[in-house]
């Protein structure tokens, strides 16, 4: 591996124009808010593992980052027998001081914090091999930019509606006291490219690796990132080095216990969660069933998208008790443990998807259609063919729905395409009632509002205009 680790991170911290220049500027060495921990390289590679559980709480991976993109959109609906959790999301009406809100904010920031200690001091680290610190460079700089990225979706309007120059979030690349205004859009995602593709340097290509972030991971990211920026060259080049190197998708015939099984041939990077490290009743698959608390219903509009033979069809069934709904069953347990999941953040699917919607945009539709039947026929699906051009994007979406339902993808495939959100289960009697059954992706309440807290400490941070008093 090159021995480039500090030269790379000086280019991350200088992608920025000078209008930023503040903000990137290398935390000072005798002011780094680590202590003793982080002069090390064992002390960073502790740090390393402590900032992947960063990944793991209820408001991030654990259950609320999935959950929110499914609710709002129109994969599933909140039942009348909820116990009072997503209601705004599911409502599409979100306040200032609302729990989903605040806590996405607070622990998405959490985790930048700790892969930005680990940016700043792997620098002025005296023991360690080049190799050792490339490698917690790259995991720390991939973390960085999974966290900013998350952020956009959820606080931000999508790049394809304000073309990148509206408010984004605060880049936050040190430690520090202060009062940071937010980015545009585009700043941030120009930031997010730069760790990416510094990461995807660092980083050893070792598919293996699948519970820490590795050379592919880093691109797999990068080519979800480039196709929400709606750069698809770029997107289409990341997936198909990724799809290039040798990962797998499951089979229709093990394609039940896909979820419960961490680390498979199709896992690009998964967050892996311990039998001892359960949230109990908070595990992402108790929110879905029962007993736990079933407060989530699959929509019958998902329901009627899945193909007879669809070998997928084994994750939606028939809600107990009630025949006329239906219960997601993907995240049934793992390890002996009810609703317990080790999060698949990045697989080998979603390249072949991102590689055809890239395609498809490209005006290359036998490509496209090529890799949504790669999808298809290890779903015990036939292919696709003599598909108009005007449909081969819809096709494609449809089979991203349909492959990904459940995942936290929906909400963001819709908005980022300009597509409404039209939920036809609003006249559904077993559903809680919601005043917005539609809602248009340049709607200025699509999106989070900036959690009040950060509003009255902050002064330099503008609230969205849907919420602004």
């Amino acid at each position: 591996m090159k021995q480039l680790f500090f030269p790379i991170l000086m280019a991350v911290l200088l992608v920025i124009n000078q209008g930023c220049k503040k903000e990137l500027d290398l935390y000072p060495a005798d002011k780094l808010p680590t202590g003793d921990a982080l002069k090390t390289m064992q002390g960073v590679n502790a740090a390393v593992n402590g900032m992947y559980e960063g990944l793991k709480v209820t408001e991030y991976y654990g259950r609320n980052y999935l959950v929110i993109p499914e609710i709002a959109a129109d994969n599933v609906y909140l039942s009348f027998n909820n116990s009072n959790r997503f209601l705004s999301s599911w409502r599409l009406s979100w306040l200032v001081a609302d729990v989903d809100v605040t806590g996405v904010w607070n622990r998405v920031y959490a985790v930048i914090l700790r892969a930005n200690n680990i940016i700043n001091s792997v620098p002025l680290l005296e023991d360690g091999t080049a190799a050792e610190k490339n490698n917690a460079l790259g995991q720390a700089l991939f973390v960085r930019a999974l966290g900013h990225f998350d952020l956009l979706r959820v606080f931000s309007t999508p790049y394809a509606v304000g073309g990148g120059a509206t408010l984004g979030v605060p880049l936050i690349t040190k430690f520090e006291v202060g009062s940071p205004k937010r980015n545009t859009v585009d700043e941030v995602y120009k930031q997010i490219i730069a760790d990416l593709t510094a990461a995807k340097d660092l980083l050893p290509k070792n598919r293996s690796t699948v519970y820490n972030a590795n050379a592919y991971a880093a691109a797999a990211l990068l080519a979800r990132v480039q196709l929400y920026k709606g750069d698809d060259a770029a997107a289409i080049t990341a997936a198909t080095e990724v799809i290039n190197a040798g990962y797998s998708i499951t089979p229709a015939s093990t394609l039940a216990n896909f979820y419960n099984t961490p680390g498979t041939s199709e896992d690009i990077f998964t967050v892996r969660v311990l039998s001892t490290e359960t949230l109990g009743s908070d595990n992402l698959g108790r929110i879905y069933l029962k007993p736990g608390y079933g407060d989530i219903r699959v929509s019958p509009d998902l329901k009627n998208v899945l193909e007879a033979n669809d070998a997928r069809n084994v994750f939606v069934s028939e809600f107990s008790g009630s025949p006329s709904e239906f219960q997601n069953n993907k995240f049934t347990g793992q390890d002996g443990i009810s609703g317990l999941y080790s999060i698949k953040v990045l697989r080998i699917s979603e390249l072949y998807l991102i590689r055809a919607e890239a395609y498809a945009k490209s005006g290359n539709y036998a490509l496209a259609l090529a890799d949504v039947n790669e999808i298809r026929a290890h779903r015990n699906l036939p292919a696709l063919e003599n598909v108009p051009d005007a449909n081969v994007l819809p096709a494609v979406l449809k089979e991203k729905r349909v492959e990904f339902m459940f995942e936290g993808h929906r909400y963001f495939d819709l908005l980022r395409n300009k597509l409404s959100i039209v939920r036809t289960t609003c006249n559904n009697p077993a559903q809680l009632n919601t005043p917005r059954c539609t809602i248009e992706a340049n709607s200025p309440t699509a999106i989070f509002p900036i959690p009040q807290r950060e509003i009255d400490v902050n002064l330099n941070i503008e609230q969205n205009p849907g919420y602004k008093k």
